[in-house]
């Protein structure tokens, strides 16, 4: 339910920031995500996987000192946001295909694909968010456990 509250808020955002380009009579944001959101995509997979390696290793450290631990829904999130990253991937390829097609025409076309690759960009940016924070989350429960052991 979380994540179809998330993508919900992430296209209000994306249809607003659409809407203010539009009025502001500018595509740079447009003309920017066509030309490069897969290779930025990519790069932040790359990013989010090397994250998640530093995550999955501190795991599995606390995991040797405190086997009755139960990291699996930890576990679950990390391949969900794998999952999710490469869905992004593959939506904005076809959404670009769409966008580029001379025989695929209708209303809206534009904003709808627009609309589409601001909300990958800010979903991708909210994964990389939350991947960021866990490290830290570690960070912080590894610091609890040190200083409940002295």
């Amino acid at each position: 339910m979380k994540i179809i509250k998330n993508i919900s808020f992430f296209i209000v955002i994306s249809i607003l920031i659409v809407l203010l380009a539009n009025y502001l009579e500018t595509d740079f944001l447009f003309k920017y995500l066509q030309n490069n959101i897969i290779g930025l995509l990519l790069t932040l997979l790359a990013i989010i996987t090397a994250t998640l390696g530093l995550i999955a290793s501190k795991i599995q450290d606390i995991l040797v000192k405190y086997p009755e631990f139960d990291f699996s829904p930890t576990i679950r999130e990390m391949k969900m946001a794998l999952l999710e990253q490469i869905i992004l991937i593959a939506v904005s390829i076809l959404c670009l295909i769409i966008q580029d097609s001379l025989k695929i025409t209708f209303d809206l076309k534009e904003f709808i694909c627009n609309t589409i690759l601001v909300t990958v960009l800010i979903y991708t940016i909210s994964i990389l968010w939350d991947t960021g924070k866990s490290v830290f989350i570690i960070i912080d429960e590894l610091q609890k456990l040190k200083n409940n052991t002295k």
